[in-house]
């Protein structure tokens, strides 16, 4: 053979050679298992749940509100770091086949959440009933059927997500006996084996199945085994907590019970007794916490509270309505501060236009948000205040001596314009990022006074009521009784003014939340065999891919250039300077195989490996 022909046999053979190993090591990746559910379970802090959104019937504006990229990004933003979507499929299907475009609208709204490194929960939820309602021997086989059929194509559609995906089996199957519990039990092992057949990825998911009707005491006593699984340590069980349903759902006396205003100990009313909480309060919430962690946590079982809230009442006294609004805030922090010390995960039920406005990721309840970081521990968020009148920002002003004014100014970026929202029973104290002082009324109550800035202190005057007025917020003073007030000023470095109450535009303000420290993105993210995002903050996803891949570092507005290495170290793409639609779409050209990506800014570097497969 020439010489020329051997050494071209001898470079093909080393091409070959080395697709074969590439292939190979995208393979190994795509067995590698993924972490367990109690190691995941450990890193789900505080979820909040995206209600009445794809689950609507049969639209995701059928009940009011589309969800957004900002929408996510402020859930982030504000400290949680694990969304439940709860989903329905059936209307969306045709002869058993989900719509495509249905799908893809999911998995868009996942890719949302991965984008900002959280835990995502999907599930089949109500989904006008087809299984919850139909836990029977009668409809076994039938919705057995359904169960297998949905749970193939939407575990197909992510099988190569990474741990931070977690598929839940249903919502809340009603059974009340041993009959159906056995039925349910039947319904979760379909859904187990149906997502673990479709490999991936899902070999190794995590899945969450839910108890009878997801009620504490029914799963206490008909629950006492688990679906069958392959592989060890990757189930969760999931329970809902509205005790007592009274305080907390319903909006009307019933037969059987009247409604409660007023839930905890030191939260009853001493005039309107009659809508006190008589029962499921403080020791009974400790005392049905405590089952599931007896029953399944100390067994090596982690469980999700995948639904809780508490119904906002509107009563005729302003001091009743203060003391209901302290005790739902009560409520919340109690629960939380006690599941998160028996090991379960609390995850907020919320819906369009209370925590948040979906469609600009507004806050509208920053005391709820800050009432749920704080008894879970988490680092709060910080939030912009932004007056509806003057266009211009809350700012400390850099003025850090007791008493200093607060002002105004055009937003800047600066961590002056930046505060933390504590939540103070029922009241709430904003602490200024760059002063560390709270604003204060300064015990001032003539309109037009200045609204100044103090160290933290017990006084009134620096916890202020938060009231939502649509899409905006009032803050009312505690002490003053007057309400934050941008007075029409429009110059930066303008004084933070106080007013009586009126419906001015200068009352009204927006409040946005900003990016959290970096050591709270940080303690979200976790490394993983594959992942879409690695413990340096670059988000690559999906990952392995098929066609293209998306990239988002934590500064990603100052991404400088991204550029993909091949295995042989080999620069095969760059982009300088790349556009967010550029970012979406990276890796088009690129054959089968593992890469390195890298992405540059001003004074930083993140990297990220990512795998190519044959689709």
């Amino acid at each position: 053979m020439p010489r020329s022909n051997v050494k071209h046999y001898i470079k093909s053979c080393m091409r070959i050679a080395m697709q074969l190993l590439l292939l190979l090591f995208a393979g190994l990746q795509l067995s590698a298992q993924l972490p367990t559910a109690q190691s995941i379970a450990s890193k789900m802090k505080m979820g909040w749940n995206l209600g009445n959104t794809l689950e609507a019937i049969c639209g995701e504006n059928a009940w009011g509100g589309a969800v957004t990229q900002a929408t996510i990004d402020a859930v982030k933003a504000s400290g949680f770091n694990t969304v439940r979507l709860p989903v329905s499929w059936d209307c969306h299907s045709t002869n058993g086949v989900i719509d495509p475009a249905w799908m893809a609208r999911v998995k868009e709204v996942v890719d949302y959440c991965m984008r900002d490194s959280l835990y995502v929960i999907v599930n089949i939820h109500w989904d006008n009933g087809w299984l919850e309602n139909n836990v029977t021997p009668a409809a076994q086989q039938q919705v057995n059927a359904k169960q297998q059929n949905y749970w193939t194509q939407i575990a197909n559609t992510f099988k190569n997500y990474n741990e931070h995906l977690l598929f839940a089996s249903a919502n809340e199957p009603a059974v009340n006996d041993a009959t159906g519990m056995s039925v349910l039990l039947s319904y979760h092992q379909t859904f187990v084996n149906a997502v673990r057949a479709t490999g991936g990825n899902n070999s190794s998911r995590t899945l969450i199945v839910q108890g009878p009707s997801t009620n504490i005491d029914k799963t206490n006593t008909l629950m006492n085994t688990l679906p069958t699984d392959p592989i060890a340590n990757r189930l969760m069980m999931e329970i809902h907590y509205y005790d007592p349903s009274q305080f907390a759902i319903i909006t009307q006396d019933e037969s059987w019970g009247k409604m409660f205003y007023y839930w905890g100990a030191n939260y009853h009313s001493s005039t309107d007794t009659y809508r006190n909480a008589t029962w499921g309060e403080e020791s009974y919430m400790d005392s049905e916490l405590s089952l599931m962690k007896t029953k399944f946590i100390d067994k090596g079982i982690p469980v999700i509270i995948g639904e809780f809230a508490a119904v906002k009442r509107t009563l005729g006294p302003p001091s009743d309505q203060l003391l209901h609004e302290a005790s739902r805030q009560h409520f919340y922090d109690y629960l939380v501060r006690s599941a998160r010390a028996k090991g379960l995960i609390p995850i907020y039920w919320d819906i369009n236009k209370q925590l948040y406005d979906r469609a600009t990721g507004v806050i509208l309840d920053q005391e709820t948000i800050s009432t749920l970081m704080q008894a879970a521990g988490n680092t709060p968020g910080y939030v912009r205040l932004a007056n509806r009148a003057t266009g211009l920002l809350a700012d400390g002003i850099y003025r850090n001596t007791n008493g200093a004014n607060a002002g105004q100014w055009a937003n800047s970026g600066s961590d002056a314009q930046q505060w933390t929202v504590e939540a103070a029973d029922g009241y709430v104290r904003l602490k200024n990022r760059a002063t560390g002082l709270y604003l204060d009324g300064m015990g001032r109550t003539a309109d037009g006074s200045v609204a100044g800035q103090w160290a933290f202190s017990s006084s009134y005057n620096q916890q202020w009521k938060l009231e939502s007025t649509g899409s905006y917020i009032k803050l009312k003073n505690r002490a003053t009784g007057l309400y934050l007030d941008g007075l029409g000023q429009t110059a930066n470095g303008a004084d933070l003014a106080q007013w009586s109450g009126s419906s001015s535009n200068n009352q009204q303000w927006t409040m946005t939340a900003v990016a959290l420290p970096a050591a709270a993105m940080a303690a979200t993210t976790t490394s993983a065999s594959i992942a879409p995002s690695q413990a340096n903050d670059l988000n690559v996803y999906p990952n392995p891919f098929t066609a293209t891949f998306s990239v988002k570092a934590d500064k990603q507005d100052k991404i400088e250039s991204i550029t993909i290495i091949d295995a042989s170290g080999k620069i095969v793409e760059t982009k300088a300077h790349p556009s967010a639609s550029d970012l979406l779409s990276m890796g088009a050209t690129l054959k089968t195989g593992s890469y390195i990506v890298v992405a540059k800014g001003r004074g930083w570097t993140k990297k990220s490996k990512v795998v190519k497969i044959i689709k």
